[in-house]
């Protein structure tokens, strides 16, 4: 696992134009894979922050998610919209497996948030998910995924897809075996005040309920005056739930937010 942003964890600060800020971050192995196949990037610099979550094994799936947040941060820097620089992520990861880099057949979801001042565009491939804190959570993104379908029908419920055996089967992937199904979805939106974004891999909503999620943000967020002083607890105590309850994949948490002492 790699963070796009800087060495040791250091993050730019210069701001170009964005009035959101990251109020915390974290990546974990778990407790079950040796090797941490998620990629995230933190650049508050160009109002963008990335979770990408790889596949393939060790030499493959961290290679992936790797390439999906440095070329979204790459084409970010050029101007690109957030769906473009997604599809040429994906390019990326298949021209990387043609120059044999990687393997045959890897892949990465991805979750991203870009902001102009308040304001943010997010775009998602497969089942890493956004949500907003604003007076309770709410989750923005619908995972592209077999038991998501199957919520959808009315055949199973959000608990019993936690935990059904097809939960780690998606329907759309960044590379993969030809590349093909790799359309973004998008959600716009703004945030105010005190409000913020939460990003993560399936890490995280694998092991921990949507209820739960809420409650530590409700705890460790609210609480504060400035919106930034417990961001880091709240995603601290997010993944040591999700190691609590079985750490079964690699966990990446990030909170983006605007400060409640922001301008309005």
């Amino acid at each position: 696992m790699s963070q796009s942003g800087g060495n040791g964890g250091a993050t730019s600060t210069v701001k170009t134009g964005s009035a959101a800020a990251t109020l915390g971050h974290l990546s974990d192995v778990g407790r079950v894979r040796r090797h941490n196949e998620d990629n995230y990037a933190l650049r508050d610099d160009l109002g963008l922050w990335v979770v990408a979550d790889g596949m393939g094994g060790a030499a493959a799936g961290e290679k992936a998610s790797a390439i999906v947040v440095d070329v979204l941060a790459r084409e970010t820097e050029r101007g690109t919209a957030l769906e473009d620089a997604i599809a040429e992520a994906n390019r990326s990861i298949l021209d990387a497996v043609v120059a044999g880099e990687g393997k045959q057949g890897m892949g990465s979801t991805v979750v991203a948030a870009r902001f102009a001042g308040s304001d943010y565009h997010i775009a998602w491939v497969g089942d890493a998910r956004a949500y907003l804190w604003s007076d309770g959570l709410h989750r923005l993104s619908h995972d592209h995924s077999r038991v998501q379908e199957l919520v959808d029908a009315g055949l199973i419920t959000e608990e019993e897809a936690r935990q059904h055996p097809h939960r780690s089967v998606i329907t759309r992937v960044l590379g993969g075996p030809d590349g093909t199904a790799a359309a973004p979805d998008l959600v716009s939106g703004s945030l105010e005040p005190g409000q913020g974004l939460l990003l993560c891999s399936d890490g995280l909503t694998s092991e921990v309920a949507d209820a739960e999620i809420a409650k530590v943000l409700s705890r460790e967020m609210d609480g504060s005056d400035s919106g930034s002083g417990s961001g880091q607890q709240a995603v601290d105590e997010l993944v040591a739930k999700a190691l609590d309850e079985g750490g079964s994949d690699n966990i990446t948490v990030i909170l983006v937010g605007v400060p409640k002492n922001a301008a309005a």
